[in-house]
């Protein structure tokens, strides 16, 4: 189906009246005059959305971690801990609204661990850092263990 101009000045001019009018014509099963073309794209954008957060919390994770593990700093670390235990759980809720997920985890680890690598190098220059993960790679493992002693 052609974008009219009607369908496209909505979907350019107000994004939540055209979500709201989508929805309305999905409800009434009026599919001859749904705006195909941007609902496909917004569709898409949610799992790209997903994946996107998934990996920036990765990231924060990861890099919460290895402060963790390799600063000593008991000023810092209950900070840390508690970045560390929010990431974990919001990764947890992402993955148990959208299990696929779990296999982009995998894809995505060696990146993120190279981006949460290079900040920490960046703000703690004194600090050796692992170049590989150090610990397990493995989804369950590294959304709960603490691998810290207190």
């Amino acid at each position: 189906m052609t974008q009219t101009p009607q369908r496209l000045a909505l979907y350019e001019g107000d994004f939540a009246l055209w979500l709201e009018d989508v929805a309305a014509k999905l409800r009434s099963r009026d599919f001859d005059h749904l705006d195909i073309d941007n609902l496909v794209e917004e569709i898409e954008s949610l799992g790209r959305s997903d994946k996107k957060e998934l990996k920036s919390r990765l990231v924060t994770l990861m890099a919460h971690l290895l402060k963790r593990l390799y600063i000593d700093s008991a000023y810092d670390n209950r900070g840390w801990e508690i970045t560390i235990r929010e990431q974990r759980k919001e990764l947890l809720l992402l993955l148990e609204q959208s299990p696929s997920l779990g296999g982009y985890f995998a894809e995505v680890f060696d990146g993120a661990y190279a981006i949460a690598l290079a900040e920490v190098r960046e703000d703690y220059t004194k600090v050796t850092f692992p170049d590989r993960w150090p610990l397990s790679q493995l989804v369950a493992d590294l959304l709960s263990n603490a691998y810290w002693a207190d």
